[in-house]
């Protein structure tokens, strides 16, 4: 069974053809004989990606920033890292700043309707651990193909080694796309001052490798602050926060099953991290692995939120951060409960 690991990768856009107006992009691009095709909205200060073209028509990824020191970064990405060159998908991957980069180009109009992940596969046969991302921001572009540029803040240079293969997946989980990855068609990073300093993602995965954890879920990639349900090597399962507070790695986690059952058939796991509280749930029972999809949260007050199960390796789970969208904090819980597609329940436990 398929390991997914649903992150939440940079919120990307595809904009407008339009002049980026940052001192010194136009000489990259200049230089290199790129034309922009596409920008990409991002939400960093002093920082620029689009989807560019060279003169042969070759497309790729440019990143361009001002580094801390005033002066000008870019990285530029033409090849695919596919191991298998088609016309329908050029997949190009470039470590940036900020995470890993992937730019997704699909000359296929069957593929590009039905397209909503990408996912990206290590060589782990053991957990058969893949990391999946949205390509909600997926756009046509002038030169009638689709394209969804994202970041990936929690695969940093070393974590991105790993990578072996890649799947295109339609909103039902279906896989519609395969191919193999080179990973020496990974461009390196820039270098920088600023990517120096941007030393968060490589501590987390660092800490985890050396715990001999396995990421489960994951959610709230940003700079300085992630969270995941993690599996360790006798399979117990436990919630963490990573944070990052002056340039230290500090992690808040628990493994305690706080199920007033204590039916072991679902975990409940809450955490009080530094600044967010977490809500992980993970079902090892079999009805719910082949039919659960969404867990529901209701309050004292009436209040309900609802969220998607991921499939695991051999479990159904969902990693929840209470925030201003799910509208209630951990005491104000009042039931947890498991449904399939239909709405039918399939397991329920009463807190309070």
């Amino acid at each position: 069974m398929k390991k997914f690991i649903t992150v939440l990768a940079g919120i990307l856009f595809l904009i407008g053809l339009t002049a980026c107006g940052k001192e010194g992009i136009d000489k990259v691009l200049s230089d290199n004989s790129l034309t922009v095709i596409q920008n990409v909205k991002t939400d960093l200060k002093d920082y620029n990606l689009a989807y560019v073209k060279d003169n042969e028509d070759t497309t790729g990824v440019l990143e361009y920033y001002k580094d801390t020191n005033g002066k000008d970064v870019s990285n530029i990405q033409l090849d695919s890292a596919l191991k298998k060159k088609d016309n329908k998908v050029k997949i190009n991957l470039m470590n940036g700043l900020n995470g890993l980069i992937a730019m997704v180009e699909i000359n296929d109009k069957t593929l590009a309707s039905e397209v909503t992940d990408l996912i990206l596969e290590d060589n782990n046969k053991e957990a058969d651990e893949a990391i999946s991302v949205s390509l909600s921001n997926k756009s046509k572009t002038e030169n009638g193909k689709t394209v969804a540029i994202v970041e990936i803040p929690s695969l940093d240079p070393t974590t991105a080694k790993g990578l072996k293969s890649i799947q295109l997946q339609s909103t039902d989980g279906k896989s519609i796309y395969k191919n193999g990855l080179l990973s020496e068609k990974i461009k390196a990073q820039a270098n920088s001052e600023r990517a120096k300093a941007n030393n968060f993602f490589p501590a987390v995965n660092k800490y985890i490798a050396d715990k001999k954890w396995k990421v489960v879920s994951s959610a709230t990639q940003k700079k300085g602050g992630y969270s995941a349900i993690l599996r360790d090597e006798q399979g117990k399962y436990r919630l963490a926060e990573f944070t990052y507070p002056d340039n230290k790695l500090a992690v808040k986690e628990t493994d305690k099953n706080t199920n007033p059952q204590q039916d072991n058939e679902v975990l409940l796991l809450q955490l009080q991290g530094d600044k967010s509280q977490y809500i992980g749930i993970v079902a090892e029972v079999e009805t719910i692995i082949r039919s659960g999809a969404s867990v529901v949260l209701k309050s004292t007050d009436g209040k309900e939120y609802k969220q998607s199960l991921h499939t695991g390796y051999n479990d159904k789970n969902a990693l929840i951060q209470l925030t201003k969208k799910t509208d209630m904090k951990m005491e104000d819980i009042a039931s947890v409960t498991i449904q399939d597609e239909k709405g039918q329940l399939l397991y329920s436990m009463e807190l309070k």
